[in-house]
């Protein structure tokens, strides 16, 4: 008989999807690296730019920052994520820090060059969290400071499908389906171990695997940025990372933002 065990956001979910899973990910290093690269182009940055990464996971891009010579405080509302961050960086003896917290309570006064929220971890809050979001980052930056948002496009939203793959120990199932009125991705997922244990996500409030993300256009994007004072630097395609940026494909997927403070 299969055994249901009900597991928090902290207590697994957290690392296995921003540790255990991406790292088994083909080329999500080399990924990695050329997305730092592609920021540091678009955002004009150089050592020892300080740097706000929110939602920062286990630190993989933070990590590339400071082997560049960055400054870099990461911030995650996971505590296994932060230690495993930390870990990283106290082995590498890399120049950096990791809080525990939620992104939408940062409260800092022009003190970075740039913010940066990766890894589709932006819209998770609805419109008016995410507006809120975004103040709070432009009065982060110092002036001229860049902010680089990775969102969920909303102009080329998935159908409703059912996945399953096999992993070290069992099978992960996954469902995913776009709600087109709210403009929503939601998605579920369970893990079945060979030896009949079943996982599934804990109710809770905040981040859990039964994911419900905004997705976003680019109209409202700028929208959004501009009603937080940061103006509009350029929109970016995740599939297209060149450095210099190359003309991408016109049906290319929007799903970058960059924008900059002002005053």
């Amino acid at each position: 008989m299969l055994e249901v065990i009900e597991k928090s956001w902290n207590e697994f979910w957290a690392y296995y999807w921003r540790v255990d899973d991406r790292h088994n990910i083909p080329g999500i290093s080399e990924w990695d690296r050329k997305l730092v690269s592609f920021i540091e182009h678009v955002c004009r940055l150089k050592p020892p730019a300080r740097i706000l990464d929110l939602a920062c996971g286990g630190g993989d891009q933070a990590k590339i920052f400071a082997q560049k010579g960055y400054d870099v405080l990461g911030i995650d509302i996971a505590p296994p994520l932060i230690r495993y961050a930390q870990q990283q960086f106290s082995t590498e003896k890399l120049k950096g820090s990791f809080i525990v917290g939620d992104m939408r309570e940062i409260d800092y006064n022009a003190e970075f060059d740039a913010c940066v929220i990766l890894s589709g971890s932006f819209g998770f809050f609805g419109d008016i969290e995410d507006q809120k979001l975004l103040c709070s980052i432009q009065k982060s930056l110092k002036k001229g400071g860049k902010v680089f948002v990775m969102f969920i496009s909303a102009n080329k939203p998935i159908r409703h499908e059912r996945t399953w793959r096999e992993m070290k120990d069992g099978w992960e199932l996954g469902e995913g389906w776009f709600d087109a009125e709210t403009s929503v991705r939601c998605g579920r997922a369970i893990i079945i171990r060979k030896d009949g244990t079943v996982i599934v996500p804990k109710e809770e409030p905040g981040y859990h695997a039964n994911e419900r993300i905004r997705c976003y256009t680019i109209p409202e994007m700028l929208a959004m940025l501009s009603k937080a004072g940061l103006k509009y630097v350029a929109s970016y395609s995740a599939r297209h990372l060149d450095v210099p940026p190359t003309p991408i494909p016109k049906d290319a997927i929007h799903n970058i933002v960059v924008g900059e403070r002002k005053i």
